[in-house]
């Protein structure tokens, strides 16, 4: 270029790295060249870039070489760009060329990894003279982006076009930026156009990602939900649900299932052993997303089928019921085997007249699967007294201890009787007397001052029933006259029985 003019070349720098890159050292050398738009203070986030010129000013018309040394925190820890330039003489003008593009950015829109999407643009010379093209570059995003047709070369005459078309085709899902450069002779080179695009991808994940059915009874089946999960960006499709393996099936998904972007769908597996061994399986899942096979693995044991009916406790003792009240006890019946076991009938025996012993809680029809369990409650209400010998409840079922026996025990016991004592006497006066007063010892002459009839007696009988069974108690009497009392009676003994 003339010698005392400038030239600036525009040099873009990327953070491909997943932390924000930093300079330590940000040094031109060489003569005539100078930098500016970057310094030790600059900071590229991850992902993101920066642009800086490289300016070239000759002093003489030699030909001149230097480097931008860049030193940073990351990889490579040093990175040198070369330069290099040449001053001539003033000429006269023969005319300016001006290289325009037809879109000032390419954006390829949404596209699938794997697959590809093209964009052209022209590239026009709208100066005085001819443009010459020196290189057409992708200084972005060129895993993505390529040029792939045009001439992006060559010398285009004044008002002429060429056309460059560059391609995207996405490794991975999400967003893309890049750019292409076009360095020429133009009086505006270089001209730099920005790239984008967005890759999509469906991303599969299930959960549980293995099955363990444990041990299911021969003949019957268990069924484990498995979740399916597209974490991508771009609807899963499936080429291909297969489960393998003896006595797995599966329900809820077929080659027909699209899950959205984000979504998710719920499918069973189904387990039904027809013999005691171990049976090992899978379900293949053959998608257009990542990973292209998902297998889930499946596992489990078949057994022979026990039933076991057991009762807790297994003796129910009512100890000592009145006649006339009830008590109830419970008991609780488990199945403790591996199938579901059902219960025929359930009925109490040995059980003699006036026991009045009634069960319930359960009855026939009733269905407990493996390790549920139910109450019983039987109650005992004697009509007479009686003594529980024998007794028990029967749980017929198609357990293997069938029937399943609960013993009783207790006694009713008779309503006590009550008893009074009736006390009569011949008085030797009965002018002046007002009433009498009766006074009760429980040991002979034990009498105290406060008589066991609330008021005097007017008669010459009194009925105490406040007595009680099995003691003996001690009696006298005294005559009232004017609240005055004679000396006492000659003392009676009541027995109780």
């Amino acid at each position: 270029m003339v010698k005392g003019t400038s030239n600036s070349q525009t040099i873009t720098l990327q953070n491909t790295g997943n932390t924000p890159l930093t300079f330590s050292q940000v040094t031109p050398s060489g003569t005539g060249f100078t930098i500016t738009g970057i310094s030790t203070s600059t900071v590229i986030p991850p992902g993101g870039s920066v642009t800086f010129n490289v300016i070239f000013t000759p002093g003489s018309t030699a030909t001149t070489s230097g480097t931008v040394t860049l030193t940073t925190n990351g990889t490579p820890s040093s990175l040198v760009i070369t330069l290099s330039g040449a001053g001539s003489t003033a000429k006269a003008n023969p005319g300016t060329g001006v290289l325009s593009a037809s879109s000032t950015s390419l954006s390829f829109g949404n596209v699938a990894v794997g697959g590809t999407g093209a964009q052209s643009v022209s590239l026009t010379n709208t100066g005085t003279a001819a443009v010459n093209i020196s290189t057409a570059t992708i200084s972005l995003g060129a895993v993505s982006f390529a040029i792939v047709g045009g001439s992006p070369s060559g010398s285009i005459p004044v008002g002429q076009s060429t056309s460059v078309q560059v391609q995207f085709a996405p490794k991975s899902g999400g967003a893309v930026t890049g750019s292409m450069t076009i360095t020429s002779d133009a009086s505006d080179s270089p001209l730099t156009i920005p790239l984008s695009g967005t890759g999509t991808q469906a991303h599969l994940s299930a959960t549980p990602s293995s099955v363990n059915f444990g041990t299911v009874v021969r003949g019957t089946s268990n069924s484990q939900t498995i979740t399916l999960q597209n974490t991508g960006n771009s609807p899963l499709t499936f080429s291909q649900v297969t489960p393998s393996g003896t006595g797995f099936t599966i329900t809820g998904i077929s080659t027909s299932t699209v899950i959205p972007p984000g979504g998710s769908v719920t499918f069973n597996v189904i387990f039904t052993p027809g013999s005691t061994a171990t049976a090992n399986g899978s379900v293949t899942l053959a998608t257009n997303g990542t990973p292209s096979s998902l297998v889930i693995t499946l596992s489990g044991a078949g057994s022979t089928a026990t039933v076991q009916l057991g009762a807790n406790p297994t003796s129910l003792s009512f100890n000592t019921v009145q006649v006339g009240n009830s008590s109830s006890l419970t008991s609780t019946l488990t199945n403790g085997g591996n199938s579901n076991i059902n219960i025929s009938g359930m009925t109490v025996t040995g059980a003699a007249t006036g026991t009045g012993l009634t069960a319930g809680g359960i009855s026939a029809g009733t269905i407990l699967m493996p390790g549920q369990s139910a109450t019983v409650t039987v109650t005992f209400a004697p009509t007479a007294a009686t003594v529980l010998t024998g007794a028990s409840v029967q749980i017929a079922s198609n357990s293997t201890n069938s029937p399943t026996t609960i013993s009783l025990s207790g006694t009713g016991q008779a309503q006590p009787r009550s008893h009074s004592v009736t006390l009569s006497w011949n008085p030797s006066v009965t002018s002046g007397v007002s009433g009498y007063n009766i006074y009760r010892a429980t040991t002979s002459g034990g009498y105290g001052t406060t008589p066991v009839n609330p008021s005097p007696v007017s008669g010459v009988t009194y009925t105490d029933t406040s007595v009680v069974s099995g003691q003996t108690y001690f009696y006298v009497a005294t005559a009232v006259d004017a609240g005055t009392q004679s000396t006492d009676s000659n003392e009676v003994q009541a027995i109780i029985p």
